[in-house]
């Protein structure tokens, strides 16, 4: 009997801790909140917030970015996965279209 209950006991206790971790290895949609559509403001981190929203209706401007760090809604993106991505979020501007997969455009 005792054979049984030692290892019930050990599973009970991996899922209930289970129960208690964040959200990590899954990815964010940070949205674009600057003023302005200049390069200044496009490549300006603190101009990120993770947001629930993950796509935005048109296609002129930035909307936002999808990167792999997870963070709390309204938290600033991770500072290297945001740079991997600044170049291409300023070339999407320029280009009204983005220019890889994990940018989203609006307007």
């Amino acid at each position: 009997m005792k054979k049984l209950i030692i290892p019930a006991i050990a599973i009970v206790l991996a899922f209930s801790a289970s129960a208690f971790t964040t959200k990590s290895g899954s990815s964010n949609f940070y949205a674009y909140v600057g003023s302005d559509f200049t390069q200044a403001n496009i490549q300006n981190i603190n101009n990120y917030q993770a947001s629930e929203t993950t796509s935005c209706p048109g296609v002129d401007d930035v909307c936002g970015v999808t990167l792999a760090t997870s963070k709390v809604d309204g938290s600033i993106p991770a500072t290297t996965d945001f740079n991997s991505e600044s170049t291409n979020l300023w070339l999407s501007e320029q280009a009204n279209s983005a220019q890889d997969g994990h940018i989203a455009m609006q307007n």
